[in-house]
């Protein structure tokens, strides 16, 4: 664990979002620690990986205009981080990460939004972020679709006997997501996010981190999903998605100008 910690002495911001983190899963989850991203990243020395993360988690942070104390904070680095679950490292990294992204969209005065604010003296749940584009003010709610569970290396992702599969697994994804069995929270926050903080619109951004789909989605595959999913789900104003790779970010419909 400490030569863990001292390896990362050359990323201080990865250290400090992540040594707590690390101390937390040796102490409470051993057995598994083979299944935690972030610690194989680490044996194995990837400095690429670990240098570009630095980067990444940098600019969020210049971009939040905060403290690398309030930036840990803010996205749960020490708390929310804090379970045996391997995949929540990826829940949490979205976020700053998607800022960087809303940033190169021309988006301007981002900001991460507690989990609730209060409404007469009731918590409501409000969206990830506040941004403004064009002049617009946007309430942008990121939700994150896990790896497939049965994902292993060296079996099939899809059946290869349905045409298409990877788009109609993205698609159904996608829906699962929003209803949410029912609950609707991703619309219930983007609703009460445009009319506390009077936004203009609402972005309900889709992070997909399923190998099928990334993997052999094109762009217009992505598009043409966003359009069907736009069409059943009227109330959000812009959707948009990131795949697993970080090589597709698109919004439907494209983006105002000017």
């Amino acid at each position: 664990m400490e030569n863990l910690i001292s390896a990362l002495s050359k990323y201080p911001l990865v250290k400090l979002c992540f040594e707590t983190y690390i101390r937390w899963v040796f102490t409470h989850d051993q057995p598994r620690l083979a299944e935690y991203d972030l610690i194989d990243l680490i044996q194995k020395q990837d400095e690429k990986q670990l240098g570009r993360l630095e980067s990444l988690l940098k600019r969020a942070m210049e971009v939040l205009e905060l403290d690398p104390a309030k930036f840990i904070r803010v996205f749960g680095f020490t708390n929310d981080l804090l379970t045996a679950d391997p995949e929540k490292v990826h829940d949490i990294l979205a976020e700053p990460l998607f800022v960087v992204d809303l940033d190169e969209y021309g988006f301007s005065e981002i900001e991460k939004l507690p989990n609730s604010v209060k409404r007469n003296a009731t918590s409501i749940p409000v969206a990830d972020f506040l941004a403004v584009r064009c002049g617009q003010r946007f309430a942008i709610e990121l939700k994150t679709i896990r790896t497939e569970s049965w994902a292993e290396e060296g079996k099939p992702l899809g059946d290869a006997s349905k045409p298409a599969w990877w788009l109609k697994m993205f698609y159904s994804n996608a829906r699962t997501k929003i209803e949410d069995n029912g609950r609707r929270r991703g619309i219930i926050q983007l609703k009460n996010t445009r009319e506390y903080f009077n936004c203009q619109a609402t972005v309900l951004a889709l992070y997909t981190r399923r190998l099928g789909p990334s993997t052999l989605m094109s762009q217009g595959d992505y598009r043409d999903a966003l359009k069907d999913l736009h069409k059943d789900y009227p109330c959000i104003d812009f959707l948009a998605c990131k795949n697993y790779f970080a090589d597709v970010v698109l919004f439907e419909p494209e983006l105002p100008v000017g």
